[in-house]
């Protein structure tokens, strides 16, 4: 069984999009294992795109996270859990970049590019492998907060 981490981004939660995400996701046949509702502070947001630190887009990354362009810093965090999980959700998602995702994916549905902000508003977050799954849910979840 593998599990993936979700996180319905500031965007999302603000645009009251979050109830059409998660009966996206239903779609897939995977188990929500975890959920809630997380105020995102700096720290949270630097330690999850750690790999980005360097990249000339970093502080934007955090500024969406943490809340400071859509005046929200409510982030929905969720573990799914199931065979194939990651390229389940990873593939409802569709690509990063919203222009680019097919229409029926949920950043091709709800995502934009915010060209006053240059946020990339794509709504949601999904883990890209099994190593960074693992790192991601434990950043936002104790095992205790995990049903098995």
């Amino acid at each position: 069984m593998e599990r993936t981490l979700v996180l319905i981004k500031p965007d999302g939660v603000a645009k009251r999009l979050a109830g059409n995400v998660i009966s996206d996701l239903y779609s897939t046949g995977l188990k929500m294992i975890g959920l809630k509702l997380v105020n995102v502070g700096r720290e949270l947001a630097e330690a999850h795109y750690e790999e980005h630190k360097e990249k000339p887009f970093f502080e934007n990354l955090i500024k969406h996270l943490t809340g400071e362009f859509h005046n929200n810093e409510n982030v929905i965090a969720i573990v799914y859990e199931g065979e194939d999980a990651i390229k389940k959700i990873r593939t409802i998602a569709g690509k990063t970049f919203p222009e680019d995702a097919e229409f029926s994916s949920i950043r091709g549905k709800y995502g934009r590019h915010n060209k006053k902000t240059d946020c990339v508003e794509n709504v949601i977050h999904a883990s890209d492998s099994p190593e960074s799954a693992k790192r991601e849910i434990e950043l936002w979840f104790k095992e205790n907060e995990l049903v098995q």
